[in-house]
């Protein structure tokens, strides 16, 4: 049976970047062709339980008659902003601590990401400097494969059913956007999504996007004497007097940010698109405020500019809903105590599927994949840390909170 590095290497091998263009749901077909390789390798386990919907979404039932059901979410798309489908990544089987070769142009610095140093004698996965190596959320996947394996030869083990869940379109904000509570019939779940399996996640974001038009008034340059508006002139303008210091960039922990992702324009049109991120909701109300108020302080400069601004909320912290019902928190907590790993709770900055699949009655945390520097060249996982992973989720099915 293929085990966790040799089934990691095949399915980052699939390119499957999401797209905030397309407008289609999934919005790549790389999604559905990689859903087509997932179902595959779920009926080669022996299980033939499995929707496949219309729109992309993977659901895995698995009885084990009990009365309570613990849901594995994990996503099948990789960021837009990078491409994916690496076909020959590094293996570091004994981490030293050194900086590590790419490609002759790029390496994973200890100097630029010094929490390296706690990776140490790990086996990680590196990227060939450039793909990215597509972790985020593979690593989850492969994660919930391994468990999967475990879980259908030791069912006694176990208090409860497993329900499963791949998504589609997580990185552009979509991946809850057509999940269906009742096909996951699950009491509680987990994402399984990010970072270091030693830190959990059980608030985020609160989160919008921000798009922004602007047209113009296109004129032959040697007549434009007080006729011509050059867009794209405008939305520099824009763009240059929102506040710098609340860019990602200079931002940390609970701060918010305004960031803009993408800029296109010439001078008859331009647009300009932000995501606002604020984990408190207030904030991210002032950020919307904000985004108003320099539209009307760009007319007065370009008054014959035409502005329109349309903000898109997306996600919100899950926290509260947490504060309301602890049970998957407790649930986390023993597992890592029983495993005597110790364990963190940070906030998201971010997103993740699971904030508003608990908005819609699903309590879900997220649980860290050892995957590191994603959405980039110099992403990498640990091999160590996803095996680690796959114990601390057999730890939380034997337990007795539900």
């Amino acid at each position: 049976m293929e085990d966790l590095v040799l089934r990691f290497i095949r399915y980052i091998a699939i390119d499957t970047q999401s797209s905030e263009e397309s407008g289609t749901h999934p919005s790549s077909n790389s999604q559905i062709e990689f859903g087509n390789v997932l179902v595959n390798d779920l009926k080669e386990l022996g299980i033939t339980n499995i929707i496949h919907d219309e729109f992309g979404y993977i659901y895995v039932f698995i009885d084990n008659n009990k009365d309570k059901t613990i849901g594995l979410i994990s996503h099948m798309d990789t960021a837009p902003d990078f491409v994916g489908g690496i076909k020959e990544p590094k293996i570091i089987e004994n981490y030293d601590g050194n900086d590590i070769l790419l490609d002759d142009s790029a390496k994973l610095s200890i100097e630029e990401f010094p929490f390296m140093k706690n990776l140490i004698g790990d086996k990680l996965i590196v990227t060939d400097g450039k793909h990215l190596l597509g972790g985020d959320d593979k690593a989850g996947i492969v994660i919930i494969f391994e468990f999967l394996k475990y879980y259908l030869s030791h069912k006694e083990e176990f208090r409860y059913n497993l329900s499963i869940c791949f998504t589609v379109d997580e990185e552009i904000g979509e991946g809850p956007l057509n999940f269906d509570l009742k096909k996951m019939n699950a009491d509680i779940a987990f994402t399984l999504d990010g970072g270091t399996i030693y830190e959990a996640n059980s608030e985020c974001f609160n989160a919008a996007s921000c798009t922004i038009e602007i047209q113009g008034v296109s004129v032959h340059p040697g007549d434009a004497k007080d006729v011509m508006v050059n867009a794209a002139l405008v939305g520099t303008y824009y763009a240059n007097l929102l506040p710098l210091n609340e860019t990602p960039a200079n931002t940390s922990d609970y701060e918010g940010f305004i960031h803009l992702t993408s800029f296109k324009g010439d001078v008859e049109n331009a647009k300009l698109t932000y995501i606002l991120r604020d984990h408190d909701l207030n904030l991210l109300e002032e950020k919307k405020k904000l985004m108003l108020k320099t539209k009307e302080i760009a007319l007065k400069t370009f008054p014959k500019a035409i502005i329109s601004i349309n903000f898109k909320d997306e996600y919100r912290n899950m926290i509260s809903y947490f504060i309301k019902d602890p049970r998957a928190l407790q649930m986390i907590n023993n597992a890592y105590l029983k495993q005597k790993i110790k364990l963190k709770y940070t906030p998201i900055r971010g997103g993740t599927d699971g904030a508003t699949i608990t908005e819609m009655g699903l309590p879900c945390p997220n649980l860290g994949v050892g995957d590191f520097n994603p959405h980039g060249k110099f992403e990498f996982v640990s091999v160590t840390q996803m095996e680690k992973m796959v114990e601390i989720i057999k730890e939380i099915f034997k337990g007795t909170i539900l």
